[in-house]
């Protein structure tokens, strides 16, 4: 696959789920507070995504020696930890985040993961994780519109939770393949190609950006679905 098309598959979807949350937290603003907290994440969105891309055209997150963990796995956690800092303290941002069927159709961006495979195809990752990663990704993108359309039938909740934890079990495989077949202080799998391919822009910007935004997706949207109890079957 050629760095140009490659670019191009992946920056387009990166740049759509910064529009598409931006459109989210925008949309259910109900006063100024929290229309300025709508307005000041789609900013540190859209910053955390171009840092990133910067960061990798640079080579930032390719790693300098094997004994030493990852950069990108380095982003990854602080990542994590910034959003789940920021969800605690922010109830208003919380309150942003509340539509559930908006949070789940927000997985559709994961049908990207056939990148995945079709770079398989060409030997530039290895099957052992391309295959786990891309068509667990395939599989959620595909289902996301299908769990929010039927959210609110019998049974709509408990599918939307187990639909969550699949999601995250499918970043959590890809996450732990992906530290184990690169090279590093847990190297595994000594496949060729390696992963070494997700440490370079423009594949960097999944394990440093949309990564740990689907965590957070994921991690909100569970939190909205046990507040509700599932609806009883009509009579």
């Amino acid at each position: 696959m050629s760095r140009e098309l490659l670019v191009a598959l992946v920056a387009i979807p990166t740049a759509l789920v910064v529009i598409a949350l931006f459109a989210i937290l925008w949309r259910e603003r109900t006063s100024p507070r929290s229309a300025w907290i709508a307005g000041l994440s789609g900013l540190i969105l859209a910053a955390w995504a171009i840092t990133t891309g910067i960061m990798a055209s640079s080579g930032s997150y390719q790693a300098t020696d094997t004994r030493s963990l990852p950069p990108i796995g380095l982003q990854l956690a602080t990542a994590l930890a910034i959003q789940s800092a920021c969800l605690w303290l922010s109830p208003t941002l919380r309150g942003l985040l509340g539509n559930r069927k908006n949070l789940i159709r927000l997985n559709v961006w994961r049908l990207a993961g056939a990148i995945f495979l079709a770079l398989m195809v060409t030997r530039q990752l290895p099957a052992v994780w391309a295959i786990p990663a891309g068509v667990g990704d395939v599989l959620i993108g595909a289902a996301a519109f299908w769990v929010a359309a039927r959210l609110d039938e019998p049974g709509g909740r408990r599918r939307a939770i187990v639909f969550n934890l699949l999601g995250v079990l499918d970043l959590v495989v890809a996450i732990g393949l992906g530290i184990t077949t690169n090279p590093g202080p847990a190297h595994l799998f000594h496949t060729t190609p390696n992963t070494e391919l997700l440490t370079r822009f423009p594949l960097a910007l999944v394990p440093g950006f949309l990564v740990p935004l689907a965590f957070m997706v994921h991690f909100v949207s569970l939190w909205q679905l046990r507040r509700e109890p599932d609806r009883a079957p009509a009579e």
